[in-house]
């Protein structure tokens, strides 16, 4: 499954490097495949693939929950454009 994840960053400089410390320990069940930070670096979307929602938020929480907001979203596809498929 794809995962879109939405940060609400807290403090940038702390943020940003919990995302260094995470890139070198990444799970092997999970794939960040996307990442688009704003200029300031206080927000940021991400797209991951993983097994579940759950893996994704329990790594990310560890890094970098201290220091943002993250919103966890399960998503149709990981690139292009695509419609509901539920609709």
């Amino acid at each position: 499954m794809f995962v879109l994840v939405e940060h609400y960053v807290t403090q940038p400089q702390a943020f940003w490097s919990g995302v260094d410390h995470a890139l070198k320990s990444m799970p092997a069940n999970a794939t960040l495949h996307h990442c688009f930070p704003t200029p300031d670096g206080t927000h940021a979307i991400c797209i991951w693939e993983a097994e579940a929602l759950a893996d994704v938020r329990a790594f990310l929480e560890t890094y970098v929950g201290h220091v943002s907001r993250n919103l966890f979203f399960e998503v149709e596809n990981g690139s292009g454009i695509a419609t509901p498929a539920r609709l």
